[in-house]
C-alpha cells in the first residue's frame, strides 16, 4: 500500500479537499440551521401518534370493561409495528391492566421522567381526571458510529466529499497550469538561477515565494511544488538575538538588508546557517512587486568558527592548567621537602632583594637563626624518623609564630633562618622569644625540644647579607655556650674576636676568612648563571645543585655561614665552564675521542675565568680553580696544590662532587651505594 506524504500530495490536490471540506460545512450549517430537515425528530413525532391512536383505542375498550380486547389491541400494534418490543396499559394507580411483550425489561423509563426515543408513554384521562397510562417500548437506537453514519447529513457529505475532491482536483489542476508563477518565468532565467551556489528565492508582496533556485530546494529539502505559493515565514527559521524581524520584511525606504544571520532546521533535523541579502524588487512605476533575497550557507564556516572558540577555550584551560602546574612546580622548587619552609637557594635570591630594598628605602630588616637544641641525641636516640618529626614540628611552629610576610627557611639540618623585613632588632628580639617558648611548648610523648636563637640587625655594622648572617650566627653560638634555650642579640655579645675563640674551642670550627668581607655577590646573578647551565645541560645543572647542597652539609662546625656561603655559590658554579663546550661534546652520550676530552677539560679553566669575571670573589674563584686538587700530588696535574695548601672550600667540593658522580646513574653505567662510595673516598 502506498503511503502518501505531504511533500508527495500536489497543491491542486490540498485545494480540492479543502474546498471539498468547505462544501461539507455548508451542508452541516444548513443542518443546524433548520434548512435540512432532521429524521430523529420526525422519527420521535411517527412514534408518538402511534402511542396516541393506541391510548384512544385502548381507553374506549377498557371503559367497557374489555380486558380481553385490550390484550388483543395491544398484541396487535405490536405485530404491526416491526420497531415496537412490547406494549401496557397501566390504571391511574401503576396497576397493569393489559400487556403484551416483555414489557418489564424493556421498559426503562423511570416514573415522572420525559419520553425518549425508545420508551414513550402517552397518559388517558377521562372527566377531568387522569384515568391511566399507555405505555410503549420501541427497538433500541443503534451505536453511536452506525447512529452517526446513518444521518442523512453525514451520508450527504461523504458523497459530496467524495465527488467534489475528483471534480476539484481536475478543476484545479487545470486552472492551476495556467495560474503557475514558475511558468510566468523565462527557462533562460531559471536556468541562470539554478547555477548561483547561493541559494535564492523571490517573493510577492505578501512574502510567498514565487520562484526558488535548485539549491533553496537543497537547502530545505523541499520540492518547488510545496514551496511555490507558501509563505517563506512559514519555513523553521531561528533569528540571531539581536534581530528582530526577518531581512525580506518590507521597510521603510526599501533599502536591501545585507549579511544577517538566520539559522534553518530542515527536514532531516539538520542545523544549517545562512548569510542572508535581501533586496526589493522595484518596478517601473515605482511601486514594489516583492522582494528577491539570496541565501549563502555558511554552515561550514560557522562550525569551523564553532571549533576555534572551543580551541581557544581549550587552549585557555590549558594555559591556566600549564600555569597553575608551573606555580606548584615553582613551590616545590622553592621549598624544603621535608619542612615545607623555603629552601637555600631562594632564601639567599629574597635575602639579597630585601637587602638592596631595605638600604634604599632606609627601612629596618633583621634576621633570626634558629638552631634545635640537642638534635643529635634526638636521633641517635630515638631514631631519625622521629628527628624528621621533630624538624617538621619546629618548622610549623615558627612559620606559625612569626609575622605573615616574614621568610622562613630551613638553612641546613636542624638550623633555621627567618628574615624579618621592616622589624628593628627589638622587635626582632620579641618575635624570637616567641618563637622560643613556641618551641619549648611543641608536645612530644618521648622528649622535650628547646632552640637556641641568634638576632641581629642591618643596622648593627654588617657590610652585607652573610655579614648579617654571620653576626646572627655567632649570637646563636654564644646562646648555645650560655646554656641554650635563649635568645641572644649581636649588640649583647663579647668582642667578636673572643666570639671566634670561642667557637673554634667549643666546637672546634675553623675561623672565617677576612679576605673580600667587604664583597657583596649578588645571588640573583649566580642563580642566572645556573639557569644558563641548566638550559645547556639540566643534567650538570642538577649535579651542581647535589653538590652544593652536600658541601654546605659538610661544611657546618668546619667553616662560618659566610665561608659556608661562599662555598655553596662557588658549588654551584664549579661546572659553570661547560658553558663553553660544543653541545656536541658536551651531550654525547658514549665516551669521548682523545680530542673530544682535551676539549671538555677546557671546562675548568672556562669556569674559573667565568666566576672571576662575575664576582672578583678570590675565595670562591680559589675553590673552582683547585677543586680538581687531590690530598696527594698527582704528576698529572703538577700546577695544582697538594695536602692542607689545598683551600678547605676545594676540598669539600672535591669530596661532594665525587661522591655525587659515584652514585649517580650514567647512561653506560648504574651508581654505586653510599656504603660504596664511602668506601671509596676513604682508600
Amino acid at each position: 500500500m502506498t503511503v502518501w506524504t505531504e511533500s508527495q500530495i500536489t497543491t491542486a490536490g490540498r485545494m480540492a479537499v479543502s474546498l471539498s471540506l468547505l462544501s461539507t460545512f455548508a451542508l452541516a450549517l444548513a443542518s443546524y440551521i433548520g434548512i435540512l430537515p432532521d429524521t430523529h425528530e420526525i422519527n420521535l413525532k411517527r412514534k408518538g401518534s402511534l402511542c396516541e391512536t393506541l391510548a384512544v383505542n385502548c381507553s374506549l375498550l377498557a371503559q367497557r370493561g374489555d380486558t380481553s380486547g385490550v390484550s388483543e389491541s395491544l398484541r396487535a400494534f405490536v405485530d404491526r409495528n416491526d420497531d415496537v418490543l412490547s406494549a401496557c396499559l397501566r390504571d391511574s394507580n401503576d396497576h397493569v391492566i393489559a400487556e403484551f411483550g416483555d414489557h418489564q425489561e424493556f421498559w426503562r423509563l423511570e416514573r415522572g421522567a420525559k419520553s425518549t426515543q425508545d420508551n414513550i408513554y402517552v397518559p388517558i384521562t377521562g372527566n377531568g381526571k387522569r384515568w391511566g397510562t399507555v405505555e410503549v417500548s420501541f427497538t433500541a437506537q443503534q451505536g453511536m458510529w452506525k447512529s452517526i453514519l446513518g444521518h442523512p447529513v453525514v451520508s450527504v457529505s461523504i458523497v459530496c466529499i467524495c465527488v467534489n475532491i475528483i471534480l476539484f482536483r481536475l478543476f484545479m489542476g487545470r486552472l492551476l497550469r495556467y495560474l503557475d508563477p514558475s511558468t510566468s518565468v523565462p527557462a533562460h532565467v531559471r536556468t541562470t538561477l539554478d547555477t548561483f551556489a547561493e541559494g535564492v528565492v523571490v517573493l510577492d508582496n505578501d512574502q510567498r515565494i514565487v520562484l526558488a533556485n535548485k539549491s533553496f530546494m537543497q537547502y530545505v529539502g523541499k520540492p518547488v511544488s510545496d514551496l511555490l505559493g507558501s509563505s517563506v515565514d512559514d519555513l523553521p527559521w531561528q533569528f540571531e538575538a539581536d534581530s528582530t524581524e526577518p531581512p525580506w520584511t518590507p521597510i521603510s525606504g526599501d533599502a536591501p538588508r545585507t549579511g544577517e544571520r538566520l539559522t534553518l532546521t530542515t527536514g532531516t533535523s539538520e542545523r544549517r546557517t545562512f548569510l542572508v541579502n535581501a533586496s526589493p524588487i522595484i518596478a517601473d512605476d515605482g511601486a514594489r512587486r516583492g522582494t528577491i533575497a539570496s541565501f549563502d550557507d555558511i554552515t561550514q564556516m560557522e562550525r569551523k568558527k564553532s571549533e576555534l572558540s572551543t580551541m581557544l577555550v581549550d587552549l585557555q584551560t590549558s594555559r591556566e592548567e600549564l600555569t597553575r602546574r608551573n606555580q606548584e612546580l615553582h613551590f616545590l622548587a622553592t621549598r624544603d621537602s621535608l619542612t615545607g619552609c623555603m629552601n637555600r637557594r631562594t632564601f639567599f635570591e629574597s635575602f639579597d632583594h630585601l637587602w638592596q630594598n631595605s638600604r634604599r628605602a632606609q627601612t629596618p630588616l633583621s634576621c633570626i637563626m634558629v638552631d634545635v637544641d640537642h638534635f643529635k641525641s634526638v636521633n641517635d636516640n630515638h631514631g631519625h624518623s622521629m628527628g624528621d618529626e621533630v624538624l617538621k614540628k619546629v618548622a610549623h611552629t615558627i612559620s606559625s609564630t612569626v609575622r605573615g610576610r616574614d621568610i622562613v627557611c630551613r638553612y641546613g639540618g636542624e638550623e633555621f633562618c627567618v628574615l624579618l623585613p621592616h622589624a628593628d632588632l627589638t622587635g626582632a628580639c620579641e618575635i624570637a622569644e616567641r618563637v622560643r617558648i613556641a618551641v619549648a611548648e611543641i608536645p612530644f610523648d618521648e622528649l622535650s625540644v628547646t632552640a637556641s636563637l641568634g638576632v641581629s640587625d642591618m643596622s648593627l655594622g654588617a657590610k652585607n647579607p652573610q655579614e648579617m648572617l654571620d653576626q646572627a650566627d655567632k649570637c646563636l653560638y654564644v646562646a648555645k655556650r650560655g646554656g641554650r634555650n635563649r635568645v641572644v642579640r649581636w649588640d649583647n655579645v663579647p668582642d667578636v674576636v673572643e666570639v671566634r675563640s670561642q667557637r673554634n674551642e667549643c666546637d672546634n670550627r675553623d675561623a672565617s676568612s677576612d679576605s673580600d668581607s667587604d664583597l657583596t655577590l649578588p645571588y640573583p646573578a649566580v642563580a642566572s648563571l645556573l639557569s644558563a647551565l641548566a638550559y645547556r645541560d639540566p643534567d650538570t645543572a642538577a649535579h651542581c645543585t647535589r653538590v652544593a647542597e652536600l658541601s654546605v652539609a659538610t661544611a657546618r662546625g668546619l667553616m662560618a655561614v659566610k665561608d659556608a656561603y661562599f662555598l655553596e655559590i662557588a658549588a654551584l658554579l664549579h661546572d659553570i665552564g661547560k658553558i663553553g663546550v660544543p653541545d656536541a661534546i658536551l651531550l654525547k652520550p658514549g665516551p669521548l675521542t682523545k680530542d673530544e676530552w682535551e676539549i671538555m677539560q677546557m671546562h675548568d679553566r672556562i669556569g674559573v675565568e667565568i666566576v672571576e669575571a662575575s664576582f672578583s670573589q678570590k675565595q670562591m674563584v680559589d675553590i673552582v680553580r683547585y677543586h680538581h686538587a687531590t690530598f696527594k700530588a698527582s704528576p698529572h696535574l703538577p700546577h695544582l696544590p697538594a695536602g692542607t695548601d689545598i683551600p678547605l672550600g676545594a676540598r669539600i667540593v672535591t669530596i661532594a662532587d665525587a661522591y655525587d658522580a659515584m652514585v649517580s646513574d650514567r647512561v653506560y653505567r648504574k651508581g654505586r651505594t653510599p656504603e660504596a662510595a664511602f668506601q671509596e673516598l676513604r682508600r
